[in-house]
């Protein structure tokens, strides 16, 4: 019998003590545990809500003295508890919250227990109900952006905040700071980010020196079990030192002669530079137009300014140029140095002069050549002579290595003048000059027949051609005739021609006749004029044999053609005829007018 009774008892404690049953004389459990957070971490403040059910089975309510959460192997091990929860009636619930929190990350392994007790029989029971929580340390993920740059150079990066925690994140704040680093809009708040979403802030940063800097993004929250946290990224950026390329560009120079020069800036910092100013200048150089300001040069772009510079000696002088601009707020400074090899200065200026005989007025071609290594500048041409007076003309800039063309326009007092032909010229910084003296002679007037033929016309000869003036001056009163000879005689219609005045290399055509006795081999014809006065002349023996004979043939054929053989010619027997009735027209005009005297 005592050992039943020992046995009944083991079951009523077993009972007791398996998880959500009571003792055999009151039903009830732990129906229901919820976690919140579900994902706690370190320092969280962890709900566990328990509802404890007082099952219809029961006769009588079921009052709670207390719930713990425990450790299940150390009833002494109790986190939290509450006490004095009131009356749970048959067939009802009640949800009670405990709170607990835990500074390390890890699994903790607990029990929910609750103690009770019957109102009606006052018999005491405990139920509990196991508890896993899992505690880790996870935060907000935050990645930081930013690229290398150069020193004084603002860039942009960002910072992307991503929420893979299980439940929301509340009041969050993003600083962003570096080491020698200025960082703009650092600070930004962005209230709440939900689970699962990711916002991004964008952030400027100039680094102050050259080098490694590091750029750390703070990220400020508090997670749903209402615990404030901080968690941070660091990331390392590279300045170098950059600045504007600066790119100076000359030609060859000589010593005391203005030269040309280029400067051309080129950005490519990564940022626009505003307020820029260039300036050049020398050693033992004078440079002008030295200065130049550009309100901005953008990032990639570039801008060339020209100078002018004159080295005041020859050998190897300096060109600083100085460019002064502002980049992120900051006045910067860079310059650029290039040597320039100036050569002594050859004055080799000579002039090659061209005359052609002619009139009184005539043209002298003078070529100036500059076989030195400057250009020569404000050329001025002219001759000069006791008994010609010649033109001056200009020539604004020869260049080293090539000539230019003037015309002299050049008055003869005389038949000829010895021409000094003289220039004077800038070199640079001096003056030069060079003469070369030429005779200049001047050609009277001369006329020559040309292109003169011979032709038999009729019972004469023509002669045609022209009276061409070989001079430079004009000839006046020109006559071509027939000079008669035993054998020439000058005929008509013209005897001689009138030509008149021929301008100098000019021409005028003429005509004469002649007739000749038998076969003849020239005929003589003369040309006289005036030239400055006087009156010259002269013979030419025109060849006319040709014609001649042709002429001598066609009056024999028309001979052969008149008469028969023995007989008189008909010609004559016509002029016969035309004597004897020219007589008797006068006899009869003679005795007509005795009759009328009677």
């Amino acid at each position: 019998m005592l050992g039943k009774r020992a046995l009944l008892l083991a079951t009523l404690v077993a009972l007791a003590i398996v998880p959500g049953l009571a003792a055999a004389e009151m039903d009830v459990t732990v129906s229901d545990v919820a976690v919140s957070p579900a994902d706690p971490v370190p320092g969280d403040e962890i709900t566990v809500e328990a509802t404890v059910e007082n099952l219809a089975t029961n006769d009588a309510g079921y009052r709670v003295d207390r719930i713990t959460l425990q450790d299940p192997d150390d009833d002494a091990e109790v986190y939290t508890d509450v006490s004095d929860l009131g009356t749970i009636p048959v067939g009802e619930s009640k949800t009670v919250p405990l709170s607990v929190s835990f500074d390390d990350e890890g699994t903790y392994d607990l029990r929910v227990k609750v103690y009770g007790r019957s109102t009606e029989t006052g018999q005491r029971t405990v139920v509990q109900h196991p508890v896993t929580l899992r505690v880790r340390d996870r935060a907000p993920q935050v990645d930081v952006d930013a690229n290398d740059t150069g020193v004084g150079i603002t860039n942009t990066g960002s910072v992307t905040v991503a929420n893979s925690l299980s439940s929301s994140i509340e009041g969050v704040e993003l600083a962003v700071d570096g080491a020698d680093v200025d960082v703009t809009n650092r600070r930004e708040v962005l209230a709440t980010v939900e689970s699962g979403d990711s916002r991004t802030v964008e952030f400027d940063y100039r680094p102050e020196s050259a080098g490694e800097h590091a750029i750390n993004a703070t990220l400020t929250y508090t997670t749903a079990g209402g615990v404030e946290r901080t968690v941070s990224e660091t990331v390392t950026i590279r300045a170098r030192r950059v600045s504007p390329q600066i790119d100076v560009s000359v030609n060859d120079s000589v010593a005391g002669v203005p030269a040309t020069g280029t400067v051309t800036v080129a950005n490519g910092v990564g940022a626009s530079i505003r307020n820029v100013e260039l300036t050049v200048d020398g050693d033992d150089v004078t440079v002008t137009d030295d200065r130049a300001v550009f309100t901005r040069v953008a990032d990639g772009d570039s801008v060339t300014t020209a100078f002018r510079f004159r080295p005041e000696s020859a050998g190897d002088r300096t060109l600083d140029a100085t460019l002064t601009y502002t980049t992120g707020g900051v006045e910067r400074i860079v310059s650029e140095t290039v040597t320039v090899d100036a050569e002594p200065l050859r004055d080799r200026v000579s002039l090659d002069v061209t005359t052609t005989q002619g009139g009184s007025s005539q043209v002298v071609v003078v070529d100036v050549l500059n076989q030195g290594n400057a250009p020569a500048t404000n050329v001025s041409v002219g001759g000069s002579s006791p008994n010609a007076t010649v033109s001056r003309a200009l020539v604004e800039r020869v260049p080293p290595g090539e000539s230019r063309t003037v015309r002299l326009n050049t008055t003869l007092s005389g038949d000829s003048a010895d021409l000094a032909v003289e220039a004077s010229y800038d070199l640079g910084d001096r003056s030069g000059s060079t003469a070369v003296e030429t005779p200049v002679t001047r050609t009277q007037g001369t006329i020559s027949l040309t292109g003169v033929r011979v032709v038999p016309e009729g019972e004469r000869l023509r002669i045609t051609g022209s009276a061409s003036n070989l001079g430079t001056t004009d000839a006046e009163s020109v006559l071509v005739s027939v000079v008669g000879t035993d054998r020439v005689t000058p005929t008509e219609p013209n005897p001689e021609f009138f030509v008149g005045p021929v301008p100098a290399s000019d021409f005028a055509s003429f005509d004469v006749y002649a007739t000749t006795e038998g076969n003849v081999s020239t005929i003589p014809v003369e040309v006289s004029y005036i030239v400055d006065g006087d009156r010259k002349s002269r013979t030419v023996e025109v060849d006319a044999g040709g014609a001649s004979r042709a002429l001598e043939a066609q009056q024999r054929a028309e001979a052969a053609d008149t008469g028969g053989s023995g007989g008189f010619p008909v010609i004559a027997v016509a002029v016969g005829l035309a004597v004897l009735v020219a007589v008797v027209a006068i006899i009869v005009q003679a005795w007509r007018t005795s009759r009328g005297g009677d």
